[in-house]
């Protein structure tokens, strides 16, 4: 295949053109946005503080509906990761990566415009679309452009690209609420108005600077037949990426659960006040921000990624356990670092990871979007399971421990079973 000969330096070792960071940076700043757009309802989804702003007591929701407003957004990506496959292979990164952005838009203006929950839930579904597509085209553009050996820090930089989108929600959901009045009806339709104007910007830098890299420089092109053609479901036909895709459900169902529920539950135990606790839950996205980015350079000197991935999902999966038992300060806080750093490295290491557990190098898109349809199906799950959880103990959020610890158990047995391939399509003992 073309990709296993390409882009050397002298020393015979993997270059990397200023133009692959070029394009890494713009998908990773659609991917950003993207994320806002779909987190910008957390930091205001249903605060038991009467005070404060709340979707769901505007919308008279209990807590399980209100966690599909949250969910719903990843239910036609879970639909439009393999579409999306075909989309780069027919048109491109480039393309696909703008309807994207121009979904997420329309669904924005929708949103903007909605006065009822049913309304509200349409919107989510429509920017939904865009979610689909770049959760599917920004890795498989850092695949084409980075080789194997060096994709561990893109990899781990675009593994933020969500937690950067949470981060603002709870930083900034609450003050945006606040700032400009309720000029479409409800107050938190700011963070609607702000989402659309990062995506406006979003979209002209994409479309400036993202492209396909040149021919004999790319590092997992689809349209490369050589060795014959490849499905966009290539990667179905491998039991080792059906485990690989279980490990991302169960990473989503347990991620999602904690992005909806630990800002209520520090509220609910007396650890903090509604503008606090989205203060603190912003505080650990941000660590996890920087630590994907550190990591995803620490990888890079790692040979044995796998058993890596395998020890630190072991320790996160305590770390679900206890974050929903500790409360109070410092408890908290102390918390709040551990599960973030350790996050940050689980992140990194799986999406560097996820392209390589199919032998053949082509059919990496098509593992990143059978990843991606399982961690959504995962992320959708997760948050209203975890609503329906606290209703069926009265409010008792300690419940949601066992189900997200359980939950990372299996994905730490799944990376225990998974096997990684390099570009000739050997497996590793990594």
């Amino acid at each position: 295949m073309r990709g296993d000969t390409m882009v050397e330096n002298k020393e015979g070792k993997p270059r990397v053109s200023k133009t692959a960071w070029v394009v890494m940076l713009g998908v990773f700043l659609a991917g950003i946005v993207m994320a806002f757009a779909q987190y910008k309802v957390t930091g205001v989804l249903a605060s038991p503080d009467p005070t404060a702003p709340s979707i769901a007591r505007d919308l008279v929701l209990d807590n399980a509906t209100a966690g599909w407003l949250l969910s719903l957004f990843t239910l036609v990506g879970i639909f439009l990761a393999f579409p999306a496959v075909a989309i780069i292979k027919k048109w491109g990164i480039k393309v696909g990566g703008l309807a994207a952005l121009a979904f997420a838009i329309v669904g924005g203006v929708v949103g903007l415009f909605a006065d009822n929950a049913a309304a509200i839930i349409i919107a989510r579904v429509i920017e939904g679309f865009g979610l689909g597509f770049i959760g599917v085209i920004a890795p498989s553009a850092i695949a084409m452009w980075f080789p194997i050996e060096k994709r561990g820090a893109p990899m781990g930089i675009w593994s933020s690209w969500q937690m950067w989108g949470i981060c603002g929600s709870f930083f900034f959901g609450i003050p945006i609420t606040n700032a400009f009045g309720d000029a479409f009806g409800y107050a938190w339709k700011n963070l609607w108005v702000v989402g659309l104007i990062l995506l406006v910007v979003a979209i002209v830098i994409y479309a400036v600077f993202v492209k396909v890299p040149p021919e004999g420089e790319n590092h997992a092109d689809l349209n490369d037949e050589t060795a014959g053609k490849v499905s966009i479901f290539a990667a179905c036909k491998y039991k080792n990426a059906w485990i690989m895709a279980l490990a991302g459900f169960a990473f989503g169902i347990s991620n999602s659960t904690v992005i909806a529920w630990i800002s209520p539950f520090w509220q609910a135990s007396g650890t903090a006040d509604a503008i606090m606790a989205n203060n603190m839950t912003g505080a650990m996205y941000l660590i996890e921000c920087i630590g994907c980015i550190v990591f995803g350079f620490v990888l890079n000197a790692i040979t044995k990624r796998r058993r890596f991935m395998v020890i630190d999902s072991l320790i996160w999966a305590v770390a679900f356990f206890l974050i929903f038992h500790v409360a109070g300060f410092p408890g908290a806080i102390i918390m709040l670092i551990a599960y973030s750093v350790i996050e940050s490295a689980y992140c990194a290491a799986m999406w560097t990871l996820c392209p390589q557990a199919v032998p053949d190098p082509r059919a990496g898109a098509s593992m990143v979007a059978m990843f991606t349809v399982a961690v959504d199906l995962g992320m959708m799950l997760g948050s209203p399971l975890g609503g329906w959880f606290i209703d069926m103990f009265t409010g008792d959020y300690g419940a949601l421990a066992y189900m997200v610890c359980g939950a990372q158990l299996v994905a730490t047995i799944c990376y225990a079973l998974v096997k990684m391939y390099n570009a000739k399509g050997e497996a590793l003992r990594i």
